[in-house]
């Protein structure tokens, strides 16, 4: 077995039962995977009796988590790390915002006997902490810069911190992902799927879905492409340049889809 891959970070707001059972609000994209790194704290406790290892405690102690993105969304790091955003889309930090804990996840995809298989990694509590920042001028040769955010890997009350299941089918894995995450609604609670032309012309009207149920995303029907472009499917942004939400999809929240356009092919 090898791993090969890493792709669809998912997270979600935490809030924690007495008991210690879990509930988020939904899964969100906080940008494309780059890298992940998980480091995990045992405890070392040994107790000698009559000269020989008695008793032993290697349990999960705590642990961090290294994630690494494409950008650092404002909408997403003021989510992460307790920050306010106005409706302009400006993010400010105060000495006194606290970072919620959240569940995150991820896909690995892995290579068995030639085979691929995906595998979801999920820690069910997560607090991120503020990011240093370090820009540079443009050299002779272009670097990308991404963002690492790191987080503190806690245990639930019920002592729970993690959970890994393997799947044959990429689009299982990251529907078992979300479903971790899934928001509970009221009975009745209705989403509005509304759709974006993002640059081309035309509308299509908004569909409305009860919790809980999928709805089977428009063709792009109804939609004129820019010049040279055609269209390509749905993005949960606008700067997506490939589409990330499938069909049929299912809704936690109202939500805009933006259409993604693509080089017209000769």
């Amino acid at each position: 077995m090898a791993k090969i891959g890493l792709t669809n970070f998912r997270y979600s707001i935490l809030t924690e039962a007495a008991d210690g059972t879990p509930s988020y609000d939904g899964a969100k994209t906080p940008g494309k995977a780059v890298s992940c790194n998980v480091e995990i704290s045992n405890n070392s406790a040994m107790l000698y009796a009559d000269d020989t290892l008695a008793e032993s405690d290697t349990s999960f102690q705590s642990g961090t988590v290294t994630m690494g993105i494409d950008e650092d969304d404002l909408q997403t790091m003021a989510a992460l790390l307790g920050h306010t955003i106005t409706e302009e889309g400006i993010m400010t930090r105060n000495a006194n915002d606290t970072a919620p804990y959240v569940g995150l996840g991820r896909v690995v995809t892995k290579m068995v006997n030639g085979v691929y298989k995906y595998k979801v990694e999920f820690l069910y509590k997560v607090k991120f902490s503020e990011p240093s920042a370090e820009n540079s001028t443009k050299g002779e040769s272009v670097e990308f810069a991404t963002t690492e955010i790191e987080g503190t890997v806690a245990a639930l009350k019920n002592g729970n911190w993690s959970v890994a299941k393997t799947f044959d089918d990429k689009a299982e894995a990251i529907s078992y992902l979300e479903g971790l995450m899934a928001s509970v609604s009221p009975v009745g609670t209705t989403y509005t799927v509304t759709y974006n032309a993002n640059g081309g012309t035309g509308t299509i009207s908004p569909e409305t879905v009860t919790a809980g149920e999928s709805v089977s995303l428009s063709d792009g029907t109804g939609l004129t492409a820019p010049e040279g472009k055609e269209f390509s499917g749905w993005a949960t942004t606008a700067a997506a340049e490939e589409a990330n939400v499938t069909s049929p999809y299912t809704p936690v929240a109202d939500i805009t889809l933006y259409a993604v356009w693509v080089d017209e092919q000769q």
